[in-house]
């Protein structure tokens, strides 16, 4: 691994300092950074200030090893977290009650990543503007926010789903938290989605959900919305019966939030995603159907053959919405449109154009009352 690019110097020292780490100032004298921690009294972390000198990089290697033993850690475990110093990062990690299972399905773990970003969106609005129900994830400090946030490499051995976002990355004022008005967005956001979480899976594990809705319904600035209960659904698989843990790692290059540890871990059992659904519609109590016209890919064929030879019945879309947001439906189709349905899932860039009425409710929705089901082709 080549450490005298990978990790900066300054990146090694903030690390340390958030680990309870001192900095031996009277070192930079020689051009080092010597730091030591009362948990390790006869341990001293010494390595190069400056990248171009002849040892940087067997210097960083020995503090990577020398971390590890001391963190309990692998070394690769450490790397991970110097990497993204500068970085709040979440972790999505699915978990099933079937230890045989050594797959996600594909279309799983595409809605995990759709869901992922919804909740980063839904966090980044709330912080801007909070209310009940976002109409609309389209803000423009929101997307901005989605497009600093980068995908990382998944941790071995489960499925997880690793996001960071560059603390410092975007210079927005937000109302949200004004006792910690010195935050930078990032992590007003990120802090927005761990109390969301929390706030949900407690008043889940205390029986104590209308109350919550009720005081998010009186609230002028609820924490929690129905696109973020929305987003949460997504990392459900009603067939893997999966929980999932949401981990967040704080930054290291700035202090963390008052009285949060180095790492939060907030766990979403399977049996909650229900009652998260029922906070959905209770904060979107105006949702209803709607009738229109709707583009969108054809995601799976679950039809049956008829006693004509025929293929017909239920598919799965993935449709796009007017308001520029993705959702999962179930339809029942005729045998000339199950024959549009297959040739739309099995040929690249054909989408389909179907027009009727998607009800309100959990994903996938119900799509009724088709009056058309077309092929557009790129």
């Amino acid at each position: 691994m080549n450490f005298d690019t990978l990790i900066a110097p300054t990146d090694l020292r903030d690390y340390a300092k958030a680990q309870g780490w001192t900095l031996l100032k009277e070192a930079a004298r020689d051009r080092l950074y010597v730091m030591s921690n009362p948990r390790f009294e006869r341990r001293q972390l010494v390595f190069p200030m400056d990248t171009t000198a002849p040892d940087y990089a067997e210097a960083i290697a020995l503090m990577v090893e020398k971390i590890a033993v001391m963190e309990q850690r692998t070394p690769e475990a450490v790397i991970k977290s110097l990497t993204e110093v500068s970085d709040d990062a979440v972790a999505f990690r699915v978990t099933s009650p079937r230890p045989e299972e050594r797959y996600l399905p594909l279309s799983f773990a595409g809605a995990m990543v759709v869901g992922a970003r919804q909740l980063f969106l839904a966090s980044a609005c709330t912080v801007l503007k909070p209310k009940a129900h976002h109409p609309r994830l389209s803000r423009s400090e929101a997307q901005q926010f989605l497009e600093t946030a980068r995908f990382r490499h998944t941790q071995p051995g489960s499925f997880v789903l690793n996001v960071s976002c560059p603390v410092q990355a975007m210079d927005v004022q937000a109302p949200l938290f004004p006792n910690e008005e010195e935050a930078p967005f990032v992590r007003r956001a990120t802090l927005t989605l761990l109390r969301s979480l929390r706030g949900l899976v407690s008043a889940i594990e205390s029986d104590s959900l209308d109350g919550l809705v009720a005081s998010l319904k009186q609230s002028l600035t609820p924490l929690i919305s129905s696109n973020f209960c929305e987003a949460l659904t997504r990392f459900e698989d009603e067939s893997l019966k999966n929980s999932v843990d949401i981990g967040i790692t704080w930054a290291a290059s700035i202090p963390r939030p008052n009285d949060e540890p180095v790492y939060a871990v907030v766990r979403v059992q399977h049996d909650y995603f229900s009652r998260i659904e029922e906070v959905r519609r209770e904060l979107r109590s105006k949702e209803k159907h709607m009738e229109d016209t709707f583009i969108g890919t054809v995601e799976r064929l679950d039809g049956e053959m008829g006693e004509d030879g025929q293929r017909s019945g239920e598919v799965i879309l993935s449709l796009l919405l007017p308001e520029g947001d993705q959702v999962r439906a179930h339809t029942n189709l005729s045998a000339e449109q199950y024959k549009n349905a297959i040739q739309a899932h099995k040929t690249e860039g054909t989408y389909v154009k179907v027009g009727g009425k998607l009800h309100p409710g959990r994903q996938p929705r119900q799509l009724s009352e088709l009056r058309s089901f077309d092929l557009i082709q790129r």
